[in-house]
């Protein structure tokens, strides 16, 4: 009969199969809580059902009706519910995964299993863009292996669950190394499968139009959504990320209307952005730094400082060319779907005084009806002076007078703005942000909200200014006809949340493997080839020994050679002789494996009675058993009475057939 060692293990091998797949696909994000929380209770099930915790039999009745109420239930999803294709087909996926996982029984019924746990692993790995993938993918490699190595040896004897565990673990670190070495050879082709599938967008924060009251949520989420390499020297505290400016208000929103714009080549060579009067400029500093972001479907580049010069991936964009508009916002001409990279050199100073236009100025003067409070406060804060302080007092208003808090209004409100000055007196950036142009604008200065991000923080792991969805911010910039375009920042500065120093660490290496995964795995092309193969020849030529090098060089490795060579030479013999040391004595040893069997007898329902001699409970089972165990139990009492050690092996031996027979 089978081996119930190897059957247990064939059934947590099956199940580890499907469960992989499963947190596979939701790590990636693409799977509502009803179907997460479904699916988990199903494999939960399958669990407690493998371990005799839940003695439950599904039967073919209820697998008819399961399977009839979802196809019913499919077209509804897919119409209604769901309303998206991929995601229909998701749910039906692991409703499949959870009924087969329940339901399993012939090897017809495992294989169904596995091909669907093959279909979750697959959809996870088109719809993932983290590290956390790769783990699902080892789990998921370890528990093939153990499903197949058991399928085809499930009448094994004792102790082959340890050595199917082994087989199984150096099975797939080979298979984990040849796939790796595989990988760097042959560039991704991650990308045709994004022509296919719409990516999961990881630019969260960054809008190109305001809606009061929008920020709120995004203020929450920590996700990292851009790194930045600063190849110079550190960015400095509080610098800002501009992405967008928006000039047109119609009392609830902020957008940009679209303008014809400047298109700038950026081959050969970087695209020059500034004119040649600001790029001779020799006052402040310069800023040279790099930008990764993911799947940034809206290309518009973010930029810290004036930009003079930017330098597109050419691998990335296939029509590396920038359009600048009207209103100074810069973005390529064909945005990347999976990412973009970009390195810009800017000055980090005040803008060159620029002149506006009749038209311009009629633009950025733009109000739509406004509560005529706020033309009236508009004028109280800014009482007399230049049009600069008069921005400078309102501003100050603002950030001493109001508070910041990411929760809006109970309920949507015929005037936010004026519900915001005159009622709340707290929001976000936006409401912040809008209120300061908009009375710039009731007093005749030309003003723009911003959106784009705030700072940051330096990761000193990776190197890296990571920028997360929660650092979108708005902010405002005001002209002036003395000094162009300048930057006033309403907000007020946000609660500091509680410092979790471990927490936080771990946070910084969690963000830099997500970099490198993104880099060099999601990212991986051919350029990234040519650089892998381009520092590996870097290394090389720069690493010249002289003989004096070459001989310590020659000496550390005979030590730590001649030491290996005595730890091989040693080791095995000094375990070994540890090992005898630890052994027990043939009787004891005798009596473990009596035992044993007694348990194994026990099991098939022969019980020995109490003041029964080994002798008398052979006699009294039935003649099916009794031949096996009686000479069983002579050999037993040769080697714990009699002094037979050598017997012990054959002993064991005995008690294996016992257990298989």
């Amino acid at each position: 009969m089978r081996s119930r060692s190897s059957e247990s293990f064939f059934a947590y091998a099956l199940l580890g199969l499907v469960a992989s797949g499963y947190f596979a696909l939701a790590g990636s994000g693409a799977l509502d809580r009803p179907t997460l929380i479904l699916t988990f209770l199903a494999l939960l099930a399958r669990f407690a059902i493998v371990a005799g915790f839940l003695p439950v039999t599904i039967t073919d009745r209820h697998i008819f009706f399961a399977g009839l109420a979802y196809t019913a239930f499919y077209p509804l999803d897919f119409y209604f519910i769901s309303a998206d294709f991929l995601a229909a087909t998701m749910h039906g996926v692991c409703f499949l995964a959870a009924v087969k996982v329940l339901t399993a029984k012939s090897r017809r019924d495992y294989l169904y299993t596995g091909a669907i746990s093959f279909v979750e692993l697959f959809a996870a790995a088109l719809l993932s863009s983290g590290p956390s993938f790769f783990a699902f993918l080892t789990l998921y490699l370890i528990f093939t292996v153990a499903a197949l190595t058991s399928a085809e040896i499930r009448t094994g004897s004792r102790g082959l669950s340890g050595r199917l565990t082994r087989l199984t673990l150096i099975a797939t670190a080979f298979i984990l190394t040849l796939t790796a070495g595989l990988f760097l050879i042959v560039p991704r082709t991650a990308r045709m499968a994004a022509n296919l599938f719409p990516p999961n967008t990881r630019l969260t924060g960054f809008s190109t139009s305001v809606d009061l009251g929008g920020f709120g949520a995004i203020a929450r989420d920590n996700r990292a959504v851009m790194h930045v390499l600063s190849y110079t020297r550190p960015l400095p505290a509080g610098i800002k990320w501009r992405g967008t400016s928006l000039s047109r208000f119609d009392g609830r929103r902020w957008f940009e209307p679209q303008m014809p714009g400047r298109v700038i080549p950026a081959i050969p060579g970087p695209a020059v952005i500034a004119g040649l009067l600001q790029r001779s400029r020799r006052d402040g500093q310069r800023l040279l730094y790099r930008v990764d972001i993911q799947n940034a479907d809206t290309g518009t580049l973010f930029i810290a400082g004036i930009p003079e010069f930017v330098n597109l991936d050419a691998f990335q964009n296939a029509d590396p060319g920038i359009l600048q508009t009207p209103s100074e916002n810069l973005r390529v001409l064909v945005p990347a779907r999976d990412s973009l990279r970009y390195e810009v050199s800017a000055h980090n100073a005040q803008p060159l005084a620029t002149p506006l236009t009749r038209m311009e100025r009629s633009r950025y003067l733009q109000l739509p009806v406004l509560d005529q409070r706020i033309p009236k406060l508009a004028n109280e804060w800014a009482a007399t002076g230049s049009p600069a302080e008069q921005a400078a007092r309102i501003e100050q208003r603002l950030r001493s007078g109001f508070h910041y808090k990411l929760d809006g209004p109970p309920s949507p409100v015929a005037d936010p703005l004026a519900d915001f000055l005159f009622v709340r007196r707290e929001g976000y950036c936006e409401y912040f942000a809008s209120s300061l142009a908009v009375m710039l604008r009731s007093l005749g200065t030309p003003a723009r909200v911003v959106t784009g991000f705030q700072s940051g923080y330096f990761n000193n792991v990776s190197g890296l200014q990571v920028v997360r969805a929660s650092d979108a911010h708005a902010w405002v910039e005001a002209w002036f006809e003395d000094r162009g375009w300048v930057t006033f920042d309403p907000t007020p500065a946000a609660p500091l949340a509680a410092s979790a120093g471990l927490l936080a660490r771990l946070n910084m290496y969690l963000d830099a493997a997500d970099n490198t995964w993104q880099e060099w795995v999601v990212s991986y092309d051919l350029g990234h080839q040519i650089a892998l193969a381009g520092n590996f020849e870097n290394a090389l030529r720069s690493r010249k020994f002289s003989w004096p090098e070459l001989s310590r060089f020659k000496k550390t490795w005979a030590a730590w050679l001649g030491a290996a060579a005595l730890l091989l030479y040693f080791g095995p013999r000094f375990y070994r002789s540890r090992k005898r040391a630890r052994t027990l004595s043939p009787a004891t040893e005798a009596g473990a494996l009596y035992a044993k069997l007694l348990k194994v007898l026990a099991r098939r329902g022969h019980q020995k009675p109490a003041g029964t001699t080994p002798g008398e409970f052979a006699v009294s089972l039935p003649p099916s058993e009794a031949a096996g165990v009686a000479q069983f139990t002579s050999l037993y009492n040769s080697v714990r009475f009699g002094g037979d050690a050598a017997s012990l092996p054959a002993l064991a031996r005995m008690l294996r057939e016992i257990d298989r027979n």
